[in-house]
């Protein structure tokens, strides 16, 4: 009886050990700072946290900036930006990772190089544009996204301008046009494309477009009325690419990223913080 019970009682340990063990999910943000901490890294690594997922980080730059402008950003060296995430890939159980905001076209280069090896699931947040509609990016950049990093993509999540941006050309705030061109960003090889911006309104509902394996989708989600969107995009690209590290479907990726994102807007919606438009309200958020 007493060797049964030993033999339990090691059982039941190898077993509490086991799940003390147990990988959490883990996704990787490939960003730059917002010294604000609105968007860019600090709200990809809240939307990780609030869907249950470990947040690591390879820095793309470290930006001047607050609630009221963008000030000024220096890049960091490609080569380092490679180092940061061949570091943390040969560590950590990265299940997704995404892209933000990448200054120059050599770092754009270079996290495609190592996506067409080692990030099977990317989803690319293609900041071209600040929050007045102003390209941040030199051509080159913007060449290299098109070319080298959308192929790469399992998604894509542009606002309206930055899908124009993508084509080169301008959208009207129409959904048949951001449809048409959710399609042929999907032409360049990612499975979703989603055009974001709260241009497309009826009464009280806002709508994004999407486009999934060639079937679209109008996501709509109640108009809220404030200026705290900073971050919204990120959010939401944080929190599909969240999902897919947790191994969620992709469409349900997409719909939970998509609720979150909505809650964050209505959770910040009457803070006052800054003096320009703050950010949504992710922190601390849990998503169900």
């Amino acid at each position: 009886m007493t060797g049964v019970s030993n033999g339990e009682s090691c059982r039941q340990a190898r077993q509490h050990a086991s799940r003390q063990h147990e990988r959490r999910p883990a996704a990787l943000t490939i960003s730059g700072a917002d010294s604000s901490g609105s968007a860019g890294l600090a709200a990809d690594l809240s939307a990780f946290a609030a869907c249950g997922v470990h947040g690591a980080f390879a820095l793309t730059l470290v930006s001047a900036q607050n609630t009221v402008e963008f000030r000024t950003a220096s890049p960091v060296d490609a080569d380092l930006v490679s180092a940061q995430i061949h570091a943390v890939l040969d560590d950590l159980p990265i299940g997704a990772a995404k892209t933000g905001l990448m200054l120059s076209a050599e770092t754009v280069a270079a996290v495609a190089s190592i996506a067409e090896r080692r990030l099977a699931q990317l989803v690319v947040d293609p900041v071209l544009v600040d929050g007045a509609g102003r390209p941040m990016l030199a051509a080159s950049a913007e060449r290299a996204i098109v070319t080298r990093l959308l192929p790469c993509a399992r998604v894509v999540t542009p606002n309206h301008l930055e899908a124009g941006r993508l084509l080169g050309r301008e959208l009207p705030e129409q959904a048949d046009a951001w449809i048409e061109a959710a399609h042929e960003i999907a032409a360049a090889g990612p499975e979703a494309v989603i055009v974001t911006g709260g241009r497309l309104r009826t009464g009280e509902t806002m709508t994004d477009v999407a486009v999934v394996n060639g079937s679209v989708r109008l996501m709509s989600a109640a108009r809220i009325r404030t200026r705290n969107v900073r971050g919204s995009g990120d959010v939401l690209s944080a929190a599909i690419c969240a999902e897919l590290a947790k191994g969620t479907a992709l469409e349900a990726a997409i719909d939970r990223a998509h609720h979150l994102t909505a809650r964050a807007v209505a959770a910040g919606a009457k803070r006052r913080l800054g003096a320009g438009p703050g950010p949504v309200g992710i922190a601390g958020m849990v998503s169900p």
